[in-house]
């Protein structure tokens, strides 16, 4: 793409996949003509999860298999829908069609089940952020919801962050199954203005909690 010239607030062109290897997935994330970084996660997540103390939150059953269909994060005013996103020819994890929206990758557990959920999503895109532009501003405890096809909620509170570089991406770790229902998002980071690239991935482990008194995390 070569002599494409970006257009819209950022300025930037994000195209992220997320590749497989033979024994395990690794994330690889390309940025054509941007010009400035998104905001960084904390640089406490830079080598292992951020270790603030805090109060186990509750938590809700495993949930029966039922597609996602939409996710909704109130700290970064998020309401957007998913789309399934599956496997290419070449063996890469395809992004969402629509940056403004987030992909559920159907190799992954549906949202609620026992079993490691994997959502991605855009930085950026032509017209500006895309979906997951302010993901790196969540902490623990954050609060991420998603509505199921059956009509139900599965509740989430954030848990973990890391960021991890592209060539040590820590594939069976990020992707790897769970004993319980855990919720994994992942987008790029640590944007490289010499390179015009993303050097790494920021992942956001959230594990199950119940819903807040009164329905608190709805409303948009």
């Amino acid at each position: 793409m070569t002599g494409f010239r970006p257009r819209g607030r950022r300025g930037a062109y994000t195209a992220a996949a997320i590749a497989f290897t033979t024994s395990a997935l690794v994330v690889l994330a390309t940025a054509l003509f941007g010009q400035h970084p998104p905001p960084a996660p904390p640089d406490t997540a830079r080598a292992a999860s951020i270790d603030e103390p805090r109060t186990p939150a509750p938590r809700s059953s495993p949930l029966p298999r039922s597609e996602p269909t939409v996710i909704r994060i109130p700290k970064i005013g998020v309401r957007t829908q998913i789309e399934k996103v599956t496997r290419s020819a070449d063996g890469s994890v395809d992004m969402p069609t629509d940056p403004d929206h987030v992909g559920w990758y159907t190799g992954s557990v549906t949202p609620g089940e026992t079993g490691n959920t994997v959502v991605v999503g855009h930085l950026d895109s032509r017209s500006g952020p895309a979906a997951f532009y302010g993901l790196g501003t969540l902490r623990k405890g954050s609060r991420i919801t998603v509505t199921r096809r059956d009509g139900s909620t599965a509740h989430f509170a954030v848990t973990a962050m890391e960021v991890w570089a592209k060539d040590g991406f820590p594939s069976r770790r990020v992707y790897g199954p769970t004993m319980t229902p855990t919720l994994t998002l992942i987008t790029c980071a640590d944007w490289d203005d010499d390179r015009h690239t993303y050097r790494s991935n920021l992942v956001i482990t959230a594990e199950p909690t119940t819903s807040p008194p009164g329905g608190a995390d709805r409303g948009f």
